[in-house]
């Protein structure tokens, strides 16, 4: 059967690409990028967003051969770009571990009547005294568990009451209270402390210490924050931005790169824009790799909210691909030049203005999820399935915004159509954040078989259908 090849006189010559994100799911993008090397579609403008961008940079490095890209796919594992889920297991059960055994230490010097001031002053013992200190330790713990219940049950109650009480309320005075209240159980736990009186000795201690650390974190000055972070820098690698650090991924990467010819990211012979969302700004930044920009097409992107910075070196656009595949609370922000990047995912997953503004005669468009109007589904049932699902609808939104607002003479239907968008027909199987060899392989073939199925529809191939290379 006769392999199917570009039409003749295809009349564009300034073709972009545009790689949208999706974490796991890119390996998609592999098998669409496969049928353009086929059919050696060499695009002159390379647009990238998340794993989009980390697609772009290592075909790109690699002369748009993909048989190296699609070779780190097929073995590329969660772990390898830094999802190390056992490790954040064995973090958080060795934080509650350690947290734990300084509370008791805390408590068996504070909190027992047998260590008390009492036992090394007075030589105060009695095992009825230690019977009646120990019952009233239950007592407060079981008062403690009936008023958990009763938050669990009046949670809804018990927020309005808060939130009324926020808005009438002067924290600086309600903060005074609670130091007052801290500072009386103190000291009245102090007094049973050094006379060995009954008193639940433990939970007495416990209650301190937990109202303490209220009070410390609710202030406003340099203690206050201290505390804050202490809380929060319990999270692991990245003192409480992400779970996970930029590291693996940037690792992961810069390996393709030097496997490939990294010059070929700065020389100049295809464009690219690596899009990530500025934290300081809330602009989506275009990094591209050429140098001085036009004042035209630097104008149209800002007017987009957006705007442009040059990279001069193959590490800076590894850095720059980095910052734009860090999912926001997964993974920390990348910092380039003293200001932090995350995934523009969820603002402009397919810029396609940026492309059109590059001057762009056509545009091929990998998209990983569906953009046609969502249908009716039923809830999903966990909250991977809801971010899945909210992703969904972002791109769907962020697609058709984009759609709607082309160029006169841009509109689809033309053959051959301007505008191809090479998309799978329903959800993709898999997770955001589930790489597995396992399921890298049929994404890849999706990718290829829509990409000849589309590419075909739009007008862009003669000759008849074979199969998909293997």
């Amino acid at each position: 059967m006769e392999a199917r090849r570009l039409r003749d006189g295809l009349p564009f010559r300034r073709i972009a690409l545009v790689l949208s994100g999706g974490g796991a799911l890119g390996a998609y993008e592999v098998g669409v990028l496969k049928v353009l090397e086929r059919l050696g579609i060499a695009p002159s403008f390379v647009a990238g967003v998340s794993v989009g961008a980390i697609n772009a940079v290592g075909w790109l490095a690699h002369g748009r051969r993909t048989a190296p890209l699609e070779s780190l796919w097929r073995r590329l594992r969660g772990s390898n770009v830094g999802l190390h889920w056992m490790t954040l297991s064995l973090r958080a059960a060795g934080t509650f571990a350690g947290t734990l055994a300084v509370l008791e230490i805390v408590l068996t010097l504070a909190g027992s009547r047998e260590l008390s001031g009492a036992h090394w002053i007075w030589k105060k013992s009695s095992g009825r005294l230690d019977t009646w200190s120990t019952q009233l330790d239950l007592i407060g713990w079981a008062v403690t568990a009936l008023v958990g219940l009763g938050v669990v049950l009046f949670a809804r109650r018990i927020e309005s009451w808060m939130a009324r009480s926020a808005a009438t309320g002067d924290p600086s005075r309600q903060r005074t209270v609670l130091a007052r209240i801290v500072l009386g159980l103190a000291a009245m736990h102090a007094l049973v402390w050094v006379m060995g009186w009954p008193w639940p000795h433990r939970f007495s201690a416990a209650l301190i210490l937990a109202l303490g650390f209220v009070w410390l974190a609710s202030g406003a000055g340099r203690l206050g924050i201290l505390t804050r972070r202490l809380a929060f820098g319990l999270m692991p690698e990245t003192g409480g931005r992400g779970l996970w650090s930029g590291v693996a991924r940037r690792r992961v990467l810069q390996r393709l790169v030097n496997e490939g010819d990294p010059r070929r990211l700065v020389d100049g012979g295809t464009r690219l824009a690596i899009g990530a969302l500025a934290v300081d700004s809330g602009r989506v930044t275009h990094f591209i790799n050429w140098q001085q920009p036009s004042a035209e097409f630097v104008g149209r992107v800002e007017t987009d909210l957006g705007e442009i910075l040059p990279l001069r070196t193959a590490d800076e656009v590894v850095r720059a691909a980095v910052a734009s595949s860090a999912i926001p609370g997964i993974f920390e922000p990348e910092r380039i030049d003293g200001r932090d990047f995350v995934d523009a995912g969820g603002f402009s997953n397919q810029p396609l203005h940026v492309a059109i503004a590059n001057d762009a005669d056509a545009v091929l468009v990998a998209l990983l999820t569906p953009s046609r109007s969502p249908t009716q589904t039923a809830p999903p049932s966990d909250l991977v399935g809801l971010a899945g699902r909210l992703l969904e609808l972002a791109n769907w939104r962020d697609m058709q915004t984009e759609l709607r607002e082309l160029p006169a003479g841009w509109a689809q239907g033309g053959r051959p159509a301007r505008v191809v968008v090479i998309e799978p027909l329903r959800v993709l199987p898999g997770t955001v954040l589930g790489f597995d060899p396992a399921s890298a392989g049929p994404l890849i073939e999706l990718g290829e078989q829509d990409a000849w199925r589309t590419l075909e529809e739009a007008g862009w191939l003669e000759g008849p259908a074979d199969e998909p290379s293997a």
